[in-house]
């Protein structure tokens, strides 16, 4: 197939996406396609927070709140990507990408995604 219009990229985005609860996982090292070497975050105070998409414009949607990870009570490390997952602990990685910035979270610290940074395209 040689790609998706505008109305079936929001059709996946819509069917998919928005009809069920993905939460945002804090990693360590950039994921494979495979979903293998994931190095999530763990620690007592952290949790991955649960993301809920706006409707799509041309295959392109994003985060519809602030999205605020607990204060972290020990040191996290160097946050280099984020992975969506199906579930808020377990579940299947979805995709990922790299950060703009990475992020050293220590204790006593913050991660925070302001409403629309997430952006989630599908292409």
């Amino acid at each position: 197939m040689a790609g998706l219009t505008h109305k079936g990229e929001n059709l996946i985005i819509n069917d998919y996406f928005r009809k069920k609860n993905f939460y945002l996982g804090l990693l360590k090292a950039n994921p494979t396609d495979n979903a293998t070497n994931i190095q999530e975050v763990t620690g007592a105070s952290y949790q991955r927070q649960q993301i809920i998409f706006e409707e799509p414009v041309n295959g392109e949607t994003y985060n519809s709140n602030d999205i605020n990870f607990p204060v972290a009570t020990e040191n996290w490390g160097w946050i280099t990507h984020i992975g969506l997952f199906t579930a808020p602990t377990g579940g299947e990685l979805m995709a990922y990408s790299g950060l703009d910035y990475t992020k050293e979270i220590r204790a006593a610290d913050i991660y925070k995604i302001p409403q629309a940074f997430f952006i989630f395209k599908v292409d």
